[in-house]
């Protein structure tokens, strides 16, 4: 019966995580009384560094370089085959790069994975629990694996803030993909690493689903390293600082969505909303407008009337200066503003407009 035990044991594992667990039941049992991970004073949480990978003939990345700052939450977007994923299972130890180095924490992750991935969480592609396992069944088995101390508090506190603490005792064969997805991160989350990888922790969920998973992902960004993986570009505008574009293996751009904006397009969009709705008069006195900035001229290309008392105003800007003399301009002129709303221009556009 021991022995059955044993065997389970390496099939969960390996079931639920992939083979980048298959050797944590190696791990000395140094994360007993470990101090919480914080990452502040980590400059490079992630170094890659010219990566490569061939499948025969096939390139799945071409020579890509990127490094992810302690404390950062860094999306890797591009559609699917893109080399997203390739990359993910090179930085967790699924497979081997065909050339080029990555580093976790300073530790070269095919040289000494061990170390590499000690004070790693990540969530690889769709998580796979045993259905008649419940989240505490589930928690304890892994806690006790990783040797973590005072694990019956910490799942306790892992199910809390993945919003599990009503399911704790319910089997996960009743639970939906949105809930499975929470549960994976909190698994991941159970060492109290300093850095959490996901990929494409969005994939298939409702609206509901994508929803719970963004809150948990703000508030993990909070004290934590996040570097995500996802083709929905529009879900990492809403948590990204700042965002790494792959395509065909190769990074296209890596900076914030504000720096890509500004780099790629000169035209910028402002949602307002007015006290009444607006003469012809008025309409035509804001596309009039025109005035010189630190950041070059602002000049209004457009208005487009979006319902009674909203509209959208297209000019151009590339400073936040230019944004602020348009709105002190609107105020002093009397336009009857009750809501003044700059967009951020869609990732999808950025992304597009890239790889034309």
């Amino acid at each position: 019966m021991q022995e059955s035990a044993g065997k389970v044991k390496n099939i969960f594992i390996r079931n639920i995580f992939g083979e980048t667990f298959k050797y944590v039941t190696k791990l000395p049992h140094t994360m007993k009384n470990m101090e919480s991970h914080t990452i502040k004073d980590v400059e490079s949480v992630i170094r890659i560094e010219n990566l490569q990978k061939r499948y025969n003939k096939i390139v799945g990345l071409n020579g890509i370089s990127l490094n992810v700052e302690g404390g950062s939450c860094v999306g890797f977007l591009g559609p699917n085959g893109a080399g997203k994923s390739t990359t993910i299972k090179i930085l967790t130890g699924l497979i081997r790069p065909t050339g080029g180095k990555a580093y976790l924490n300073g530790h070269d992750i095919t040289k000494n994975k061990k170390l590499a991935l000690e004070s790693v969480g990540c969530l690889v592609e769709t998580p796979d629990f045993y259905p008649y396992l419940t989240p505490i069944d589930t928690l304890n088995y892994l806690g006790d694996l990783r040797g973590v101390d005072g694990l019956e508090q910490r799942i306790e506190d892992i199910l809390k803030l993945v919003k599990l603490s009503e399911w704790a005792d319910i089997r996960i064969g009743s639970f939906s993909k949105g809930m499975k997805q929470r549960l994976g991160i909190g698994q991941a989350l159970l060492h109290d690493p300093n850095l959490i990888i996901l990929d494409e922790p969005t994939s298939g969920l409702d609206p509901k689903g994508m929803a719970e998973v963004r809150d948990l992902i703000l508030k993990l960004k909070k004290d934590k390293t996040l570097f995500i993986s996802s083709h929905m570009l529009s879900e990492m505008q809403q948590t990204a600082d700042k965002v790494a574009l792959i395509n065909k293996g190769e990074i296209l751009a890596y900076d914030s969505i504000d720096a890509l904006s500004q780099k790629y397009f000169t035209v910028k969009e402002v949602t307002i909303e007015t006290i009444k709705p607006l003469t012809g008069e008025l309409i035509e006195k804001i596309k009039g407008y025109r005035k010189e900035c630190n950041g070059g001229a602002t000049e209004v290309k457009n208005v487009t009337k979006m319902g009674e008392r909203s509209y959208t105003i297209y000019f151009t800007g590339e400073t936040e200066e230019c944004r602020k003399g348009l709105l002190k301009w609107m105020v002093e002129e009397d336009i009857g503003l009750i809501a003044f709303n700059p967009k951020g221009l869609a990732l999808e556009n950025i992304y597009m407009e890239m790889i034309k």
